[in-house]
């Protein structure tokens, strides 16, 4: 048996094991909260490995390309592989045991690389950490195009925003304290020893993370009818003609790619510019990433604040703007200092685009074509993000990195404008604004933590 993990503080919006009666509807949302709260602090650990990743790439000898590989193997998993799993789980009833148990194989993969380094060749290590990379997109493909279906069967009637702001709320908490572990411990251990002991602690994680998401209790997902399963061309044909039925969701997919591309480009660039350009020791790169998690934790709460008071298209919006500010300041700094306070303000950014396109993609697809419309939209994202990272490694090999950042963020600011015209085109065509979520039961306010309490996506898909 697992320890029990120490209890939060309660939460508001959330039920709690004093604020609802046992058995039916709020139990199983106790017991939902109970289990994501685990996961959370899992994953949030799993999570700590993103600075640190592409970091160990470049220290063994991997170049700009190497690194760019990092995001284009999983993506071309994605692309090759998304489509067909999801026509897969749509015929599944139980989708959770698919979920967690695709995410701890992929998880597994972190201990695999930490032997890698281990036992292959100088010269081959780089080559063979990228092929245990693009085995594991197999089982993260799977994880990917399920997360948000497992999500939002989570919530239940208490909405999307609220869950989510909490899930990555934890995970950023948690993340904070073990990228700032991590990294003291790879400056005092010997490379790459000191990797290798990291690495096997995510996997790890990653086991304690399934225990956990193995447990949700989420409605049975209805299978397609029967009909569905005739030929496979009849299949597709009408998976194109139930996506097209769905213009709203037509519109996001196109801004969405463009926003893609532009956060995408500047993936390699940002290590390689932590690294080559300012000079960031291994403690350093745990610094900045742990001022990021704990930006994160600020922005998801501040930001769920802020769009149930003013609007969900003002913060997404605003986010999108500012955050796409971030890899041209980020390009005129050479100071450590300066590049920390930079990536900490742009998480605030990043937390509030999260919880925005999150959402956006959910309340436009329809729930009894929920994996169908995920698979699709993952494939989509991936698609964009196989070709934005190779450009953005070619980039700062011919025209340098600090320009190559300056033109992610003029994409980012492209995808920003075109959001703003389908806000302001929908409120041309008077589109009914999507549904609040339900009311929420007054529940005693928790007390005041001492203290203000994650870009995150990883090869769990969270």
């Amino acid at each position: 048996h697992l320890p029990r993990l120490p209890s939060l503080p309660s939460l508001p919006g959330l039920p709690t094991r004093r604020s609802t009666p046992s058995g039916g509807r709020h139990s199983t949302e106790v017991h939902n909260y109970r289990m994501l709260r685990g996961d959370s602090i899992a994953m949030g650990v799993v999570n700590a490995v993103s600075p640190f990743m592409p970091v160990l790439i470049v220290r063994l000898g991997g170049s700009a390309l190497d690194v760019s590989l990092l995001t284009a193997i999983p993506a071309i998993g994605a692309v090759l592989l998304a489509i067909p799993v999801g026509q897969f789980l749509q015929g599944k009833r139980r989708i959770v045991p698919w979920y967690s148990g695709a995410r701890m194989i992929a998880h597994l993969s972190y201990a695999i690389a930490a032997l890698v380094v281990l036992v292959a060749p100088a010269h081959l290590v780089v080559p063979a950490l990228l092929a245990v990379w693009a085995i594991a997109a197999v089982p993260s493909t799977f994880g990917a195009v399920a997360f948000p279906i497992v999500m939002d069967g989570a919530a239940g009637p208490r909405g999307r925003y609220e869950l989510m702001s909490r899930r990555w709320a934890i995970m950023g908490l948690t993340t904070a304290i073990t990228v700032a572990l991590i990294g003291q411990l790879l400056d005092r251990l010997a490379f790459p020893m000191s990797y290798q002991i990291a690495f096997v602690g995510f996997s790890i994680a990653g086991l304690v993370s399934y225990w956990f998401t193995l447990r949700f209790r989420v409605p049975d997902h209805p299978p397609p009818p029967l009909a569905d399963h005739g030929r496979r061309f009849g299949r597709i044909t009408e998976m194109i003609a139930t996506v097209r039925s769905q213009p709203a969701f037509l519109r996001y997919s196109a801004r969405q790619l463009v926003f893609v591309v532009g956060s995408r480009f500047a993936v390699p660039l940002v290590p390689l510019y932590y690294v080559r350009e300012v000079g960031a020791t291994d403690a350093w790169i745990g610094i900045i990433a742990t001022g990021q998690s704990l930006a994160l934790l600020i922005g998801y709460y501040g930001w769920r604040k802020l769009a149930f008071a003013r609007g969900r298209s003002m913060v997404l919006l605003l986010t999108l703007i500012l955050g796409a500010l971030y890899p041209a300041a980020l390009s005129l700094a050479d100071n450590l200092v300066v590049v920390a306070v930079l990536t900490a303000v742009a998480a605030i950014f990043a937390a509030g685009i999260d919880l925005s396109l999150f959402d956006e993609l959910m309340k436009r697809i329809p729930r009894s074509h929920g994996v169908t419309f995920t698979s699709i939209d993952t494939t989509l994202v991936n698609a964009a993000g196989i070709v934005a990272p190779l450009l953005g490694a070619a980039m700062a090999v011919t025209v340098g990195i600090q320009t190559a950042l300056q033109v992610a963020s003029l994409i980012g600011l492209l995808a920003a404008v075109l959001f703003a015209l389908d806000v302001r085109g929908r409120a041309a065509r008077s589109e009914p604004a999507p549904p609040a979520p339900p009311a929420l039961p007054a529940l005693p306010a928790p007390p005041a933590p001492a203290a203000p309490l994650e870009p995150t996506a990883g090869a769990s898909g969270d």
